[in-house]
C-alpha cells in the first residue's frame, strides 16, 4: 500500500482511461458537446487521443463529433493538431460525406483565428489553393494582411465565402485597390468564355471599388468595361464614372447603363436611377433618346414599360 497516493504511472493511467471515456462520449449527439469541458480539464493528456480520433477518426455523414473534437483542440491549445487535420484533409469519395467534413474544416478554420502568426496565416491560405470554404476565408481575411488579397480575389468566385472575401477586403480598403482594378477587368478564362464564377466576381469586385472610391487615374484601369453588357458591371461602372470621369466618358458611362436598364436585375435598380442622376448632365442626352423612343410604342407596351417609368422619374432631376 502506498501511503502518499496513488503512483504517477496508475495516474496517467487513470487520466488515459478518462480521456478515452469522453471521446466515446463525444460521439453521442445526445451528451457530446458536455464531453468538451471535461475532456479540456485533462489537460494536454487529451490532445493526442483527440487528434487521433480527428485524423484516423471514420469520416460519417453526421459530423458534429468531429466538430466538437476541434473546439476541445483549440480550448487545449492544440494549433498544430488543426494544422495536421487540414494539411491531411483530402476529398471525400462520397459527395455527402465530403460536404459533412467541410463543417469540421470550417470550424478548424475559424478556431485557428486565434493564432495570428505567419504558419497559420501560410497554412490557411495554401490549403484555400486547394479549396475555398467559408471558415478558412474568415480566418484569411481576419489577418487584415495584403498577402492574403490574391486568396480573398479568388474566393469571390464562390456564393458561399464571397461576404467573407468582400468583408477581409474591404477592410484591406485602399491597400486592396491596384488588385480590385485588375480583377475588375479580368474575365476568366477569356472575355468570350467568361464562366459565370467570373462574372460574380468582377460584379463583387466592382460593388467594392464603388464603396472604396477611385481617382481618375483609377478610373483610366476601368475605361475598358464601357464596351461591357452585364447591367451589374455598368450599374457600378456609372457609379464610380459620376465621381471619376471625364465628360465624354461620363456621357458613354450613361449611355451604357441606359441600354443594359431592360435587362437589369430589380435590386440595382435603384442605384441605376442614381447613378443616372449623379452623370446629369451628361446622363441627359441618352436618357431623352430612349424617352423618346419609349414614348412612341402603343398604349398597352407604353403601360406595361417598367424602364419608361424609371426614365420619366429620372428626367426632371437631370434637365
Amino acid at each position: 500500500m502506498n501511503p502518499t497516493g496513488p503512483s504517477p504511472d496508475s495516474a496517467s493511467a487513470a487520466i488515459d482511461a478518462t480521456v478515452r471515456r469522453l471521446i466515446v462520449r463525444l460521439q453521442s449527439l445526445v451528451e457530446g458537446e458536455s464531453a468538451i469541458s471535461d475532456l479540456v480539464a485533462c489537460g494536454p493528456p487529451a490532445i493526442a487521443p483527440l487528434r487521433d480520433f480527428l485524423l484516423s477518426g471514420r469520416i460519417v455523414s453526421v459530423p458534429q463529433p468531429r466538430v466538437w473534437a476541434v473546439d476541445a483542440l483549440a480550448l487545449l491549445g492544440a494549433r498544430d493538431a488543426l494544422i495536421e487535420y487540414l494539411q491531411s484533409s483530402g476529398a471525400a469519395a462520397d459527395a455527402e460525406l465530403q460536404f459533412a467534413e467541410d463543417s469540421v474544416r470550417n470550424t478548424a478554420g475559424r478556431r485557428l483565428r486565434a493564432w495570428r502568426d505567419n504558419q497559420t496565416f501560410e497554412v490557411l491560405v495554401e490549403f484555400s489553393q486547394k479549396r475555398n470554404l467559408p471558415g478558412i476565408i474568415e480566418t484569411v481575411a481576419a489577418f487584415e494582411r495584403p498577402e492574403a488579397i490574391p486568396c480573398l480575389d479568388r474566393a469571390l468566385e464562390d456564393d458561399l465565402c464571397r461576404s467573407a472575401a468582400e468583408e477581409g477586403l474591404r477592410r484591406l480598403g485602399s491597400a486592396a485597390r491596384g488588385a480590385l482594378l485588375i480583377s475588375a477587368v479580368t474575365p476568366l478564362p477569356a472575355a468570350l468564355e467568361e464562366t459565370p464564377s467570373s462574372l460574380c466576381r468582377r460584379r463583387s469586385v466592382m460593388g467594392l471599388l464603388a464603396e472604396i472610391a477611385i481617382s481618375p487615374h483609377d478610373w483610366q484601369e476601368l475605361r475598358p468595361l464601357l464596351e461591357e453588357h452585364d447591367p451589374e458591371l455598368l450599374v457600378r461602372l456609372a457609379q464610380m464614372a459620376a465621381s471619376a470621369a471625364d465628360q465624354a466618358d461620363r456621357t458613354r458611362a450613361a449611355a451604357a447603363l441606359v441600354n443594359a436598364l431592360p435587362t437589369a436585375p430589380w435590386f440595382v435598380w435603384k442605384d441605376a436611377e442614381l447613378a443616372l442622376v449623379a452623370l446629369a448632365p451628361q446622363s441627359l442626352a441618352p436618357v431623352a433618346a430612349e424617352l423618346d423612343r419609349r414614348s412612341s410604342q402603343p398604349p398597352l407596351a407604353r403601360a406595361a414599360d417598367e424602364v419608361l417609368r424609371m426614365l420619366l422619374r429620372i428626367k426632371p432631376r437631370i434637365s
